[in-house]
């Protein structure tokens, strides 16, 4: 469960298989043997790896536990709540909770576990499933008084229905994807013959993402309330929509904005078998330390010429070099939010589109050429691509410059997301009017 909460707070893609992952200070393997739509992922053994890669030790809901409190205020900033000593930390409620046998910070009510471990086919689930929409589900939809959408969304939804749909694919009860699309079809029966609840219908059935609680990563989180009981507070968090039928057809691939003021870019070019100068530029850049310290992909010129030969043949980003006054000072990498992993961690329009910015030269840091590059290619952006309403980045929450940049060149600051390496500052530089 531990780890199930950790992978979705995270945003950390999952496929059937074996996985590695590093939380905190451990370095974890796992096979993954069940891969669920609604994150009610299905795990072999969960082993704690050496610096060779060996297995040493299974990986115990202690150890679990400590290694995401670890990680989880690490990366937070020192200010935040999570990190206050009064907060309290996910070890103390493990302490408290392994006595009474809980495994679960965020439980289920005890109807609905019954109903997740009780079931055994797929007809006794879909009567099940007729019922929960009849007697719960719709009332609370006729009831939504149009506040508090988040609240509705996580405690009627992400941590009701869907939990059990996922318990139900995970025990082999039922596919998944059958009561997924059955119950997206009784959402609907519930919208057209009430009007008043389409909007928070329509929401759930066409949203990327849906609100759900986290309990282990996340800023604002509390571990003991305001008498020092050990009690978990979660916060919401966005995760991508398994009712939601398919990604929206015709968003074309990234366009390449005229960027203006003294700015130019241009697409990497690969050339002869090493990528040629441009291929060249980028990996020494990336290895310079300003640089490395923040994206943490100082890797060798093999690798960097791969990584952009990919990104090149596919439709997620497009690799640029950019200019400022006819010399070459930085990176930049736009993409289609809707094909990228923070396409899951915030409700997008499907124009959105994103970049990541490196200046390059050490020489050109400081001086507020970021700013002004920033704001270039967001308004860029938004003139090349009409239906585009949002340009969106996130850098680490640690990374105050970056953020500081950001907010000079016209973006806001409207959350702070998980992925599966940092925690994001998530910026977005909307459209004026809208």
């Amino acid at each position: 469960m531990l780890l199930r909460r950790w992978l979705a707070e995270t945003h950390a893609p999952v496929a059937e298989g074996p996985l590695r992952l590093t939380i905190g200070p451990l370095s974890l393997q796992v096979d993954v043997v069940y891969d669920s739509p609604t994150g009610a992922h299905g795990f072999g053994s969960i082993s704690v790896l050496d610096a060779e890669g060996r297995a040493l030790v299974p990986a115990d809901p202690a150890v679990l536990a400590a290694a995401c409190s670890a990680d989880a205020r690490a990366r937070s900033r020192a200010e935040a709540p999570i990190n206050a000593p009064e907060s309290g930390t996910l070890v103390d409620w493990l302490l408290t909770a392994l006595p009474r046998r809980e495994v679960d910070p965020l439980p289920l009510p005890d109807d609905l576990v019954t109903v997740g471990r009780s079931l055994s086919n797929a007809a006794e689930a879909q009567r099940w499933l007729t019922r929960h929409v009849e007697e719960r589900l719709m009332p609370g939809v006729l009831a939504f008084d149009g506040q508090d959408r988040a609240g509705f969304t996580a405690r009627l939804l992400s941590r009701g229905v869907l939990v059990v749909v996922g318990l139900l694919g995970r025990r082999g009860v039922v596919h998944e994807e059958f009561l997924l699309a059955e119950l997206a079809k009784r959402l609907g029966a519930i919208a057209e013959e009430h009007p008043q609840s389409s909007s928070l219908v329509e929401h759930w059935l066409t949203s990327p993402t849906l609100t759900d609680l986290a309990a282990l990563n996340g800023s604002p989180l509390r571990y003991r309330d305001e008498t020092g009981a050990v009690q978990v507070q979660p916060v919401f968090f966005e995760r991508r929509n398994p009712l939601r039928a398919e990604e929206p057809a015709g968003v074309p691939g990234v366009p390449l904005p005229e960027l203006g003021d003294g700015w130019s870019l241009r697409p990497v070019t690969i050339t002869g078998e090493d990528g040629g100068p441009d291929v060249d530029l980028v990996h020494r850049w990336m290895n310079r330390e300003h640089v490395a310290v923040n994206w943490e992909q100082d890797w060798s010129l093999g690798r960097w010429h791969d990584e952009l030969a990919t990104q090149l043949a596919g439709a997620h980003s497009v690799p640029c070099i950019v200019s400022r006054d006819g010399r070459d000072v930085g990176y930049l990498e736009l993409y289609r939010v809707q094909r990228d992993n923070l396409g899951s961690c915030y409700p997008h329009a499907p124009h959105d589109l994103g970049a990541h910015i490196a200046i390059g030269e050490p020489d050109a840091i400081g001086k507020g050429l970021g700013s002004s590059l920033l704001g270039a290619v967001a308004r860029g952006l938004l003139a090349a691509d009409p239906a585009c309403r949002n340009v969106v980045a996130e850098p680490n929450v640690h990374n105050g410059a970056s953020v500081g940049a950001f907010g000079k060149a016209g973006f806001a600051q409207v959350g702070e997301v998980g992925l599966p390496n940092k925690n994001s500052a998530l910026m977005v530089f909307t459209r004026q009017g809208e």
